[in-house]
C-alpha cells in the first residue's frame, strides 16, 4: 500500500468514526428527549408557546433569550418533516397558543424532494390547525449552510444547497400565504454577502452560534 492510499484511508477512516459517533449522539439525544417530553407534559401549562422542529431549535435556548414567557422547546436534533408529523400528539397533548415551527434542513441533507418537504410541512399546518383550536402558526424559513467554516463543514452540511434551501423557502413562503400564517424570512439575516451561513453565526457551518441565536431571537422577539 503506497503513502497516499494510506493517508486516503486513514482519513476515510477518520470520517467514518466521526459520522458514527455523531449518529449514535443524535440517537440518544432523541430517545431522550422524546421521554422528556412526555414527562414534562404531565405538568406543561395548557396554551404556552411551543418551539418545534429539529436541532436548530433544540439547541436554541429558547427560555433564556425570552425569560418572561412559557415557552416549551420541542426540537429534536436529527428530525425531519416526516418525524415531527409522527410526534406531533405531543405538542397537541399540552394545547399551545402559538407555535414556532423550523424544519426542512435534514430532509434537503437526506436528499428528500423539496415538493415532498413542502407537503409534509403543509400536513403538519393542517394537522395542528384541526387539533389545536385557534392556534397561531408562525413558521420559520429554512436556514442558510456554509461548507466553508471548518474542515469538517463539507461533511456537515453535506448535499444541501443555497439554491435548494431558497427554493424551498420560496415555496415554504407561497404556502404559508395560502394559509395564512406568518412566515419569517430569516435566512437574509444570517448569510454572509455570497449567500453563505455568516462564520460569525454559525458553529460548524449548520448548527447556530450564541450570536446567530441572538439575531434570531431579536427578530422573533415581535412575534412573541
Amino acid at each position: 500500500m503506497s503513502v497516499l492510499e494510506i493517508v486516503l484511508t486513514s482519513v476515510l477512516g477518520g470520517l467514518v468514526l466521526v459520522a458514527v459517533f455523531y449518529l449514535l449522539v443524535f440517537h440518544t439525544n432523541k430517545n431522550n428527549r422524546l421521554e422528556l417530553f412526555e414527562v414534562l407534559n404531565d405538568d406543561a401549562v395548557i396554551g404556552a408557546t411551543v418551539f418545534f422542529g429539529d436541532s436548530l431549535t433544540d439547541f436554541f435556548p429558547v427560555q433564556d433569550f425570552f425569560p418572561n414567557r412559557i415557552i416549551y422547546n420541542r426540537g429534536i436534533a436529527g428530525d425531519t418533516t416526516k418525524n415531527l408529523l409522527e410526534r406531533l400528539d405531543n405538542v397537541v397533548k399540552i394545547q399551545p397558543k402559538k407555535i414556532i415551527i423550523q424544519i426542512g434542513t435534514n430532509d434537503l441533507g437526506k436528499g428528500v424532494k423539496i415538493e415532498k418537504i413542502i407537503k409534509n410541512i403543509e400536513k403538519i399546518y393542517q394537522t395542528l390547525q384541526k387539533e389545536v383550536p385557534n392556534i397561531e402558526i408562525i413558521a420559520l424559513s429554512l436556514y442558510p449552510v456554509s461548507h466553508h467554516k471548518m474542515w469538517l463543514s463539507p461533511v456537515i452540511a453535506g448535499i444541501r444547497s443555497r439554491k435548494k434551501i431558497l427554493k424551498t423557502n420560496t415555496l415554504l413562503q407561497a404556502l404559508c400565504m395560502k394559509m395564512n400564517i406568518p412566515f419569517v424570512q430569516l435566512y437574509s439575516q444570517l448569510a454572509d454577502a455570497k449567500g453563505r451561513l455568516n462564520r460569525e453565526y454559525t458553529l460548524e457551518g449548520l448548527h447556530i452560534s450564541g450570536r446567530g441565536y441572538a439575531v434570531i431571537a431579536n427578530v422573533l422577539k415581535d412575534y412573541l
